[in-house]
């Protein structure tokens, strides 16, 4: 064995001399520990109105989307678990216009809540992360491991419209957004059969050939947050695409999803062509002109 090769020894936050609180503190000055990106502090110790305290509050700046976290030593509980679940809840409610994330952070997530926090996963946006403390000589370490994954839709079947959210609710709320839309409804109509824009309450949804492909959030100051299920093998060559434009897209399993001015279209049909032409192929019809 190397000499100079330091050891490191796991414990418990408990046996190390630590609480919750101290964790939470951790978490809260520098959130990109947690492996979820560059996410900024919102609040700490949130007072809901069940009457309950939200652990930590954060949110990505790139789409205002939000990260409702609880915190706890030892094993994961029912109550956790609940509690989790709730006070995400509560925040979706009071924003319902972001896209929000459940995250339960534990030492350790034990098999039988494990298989009880996937199952919540396919409803449910969560993130279960396992922490350990890492002592290394007189020092303390944290490392994160994220184990159950962010549930995200399967983005192949259509959600029903709601009533009361149509086109003149989208001209009076937000014309710019269903400016856009519409445009690029028109642009995917000149190349692909079976293109319907559907109206839903927080944002809109090009559905082609039966299935759902592009979604378009609205953001502040005239932006739209785009998301685009792509063809695994043509992700990269548009991701060098958009950068050229000055256009850094966020990676998913399923595609690619960036923010952009809603006048973008506009400045580049050419490059909106091509996020058209690399969409999930199945399905997919191209009119015979352009086949």
């Amino acid at each position: 064995m190397d000499k100079d090769l330091p050891v490191t020894v796991t414990k418990s936050l408990r046996d190390s001399g630590r609480d919750e609180y101290w964790l939470q503190d951790k978490i809260f000055e520098d959130p990109s520990i947690l492996g979820l990106g560059e996410l900024e502090r919102v609040s700490r110790e949130k007072i809901q109105s069940s009457g309950g305290r939200l652990d930590l509050l954060l949110k990505n700046p790139e789409d205002d989307s939000m990260y409702e976290v609880e915190v706890m030593l030892g094993e994961t509980d029912e109550s956790h678990i609940i509690r989790t679940i709730e006070y995400w809840d509560l925040e979706k409610r009071r924003w319902p216009k972001r896209n929000h994330t459940a995250v339960l952070i534990a030492e350790r997530i034990n098999s039988r809540f494990f298989n009880v926090v996937h199952i919540l996963s396919q409803s449910i946006p969560i993130i279960g992360i396992q922490v350990e403390a890492v002592e290394l000589g007189e020092k303390l370490g944290l490392h994160f491991t994220k184990i159950i994954d962010s549930y995200e839709e399967p983005e192949t079947e259509s959600e029903s419209p709601q009533a009361g959210y149509d086109e003149d609710y989208w001209r009076h709320n937000d014309p710019k957004t269903l400016g856009f839309a519409q445009s690029y409804e028109s642009l995917a109509k000149n190349i692909l059969e079976d293109v319907t824009l559907r109206f839903l309450p927080s944002y809109l949804v090009l559905t082609i050939s039966s299935l759902d492909r592009i979604w378009i959030t609205p953001r502040k100051d005239a932006r739209s947050l785009v998301e685009f299920r792509l063809e695994q093998n043509k992700i990269e060559g548009i991701t060098t695409e958009l950068e050229a434009k000055g256009i850094f897209p966020k990676k998913k399993e399923s595609g690619l999803k960036f923010t952009v001015p809603t006048d973008s279209i506009t400045k580049y049909p050419d490059l909106y062509n091509r996020l058209l032409q690399a969409l999930y192929s199945k399905g997919l019809k191209l009119k015979a002109s352009t086949s």
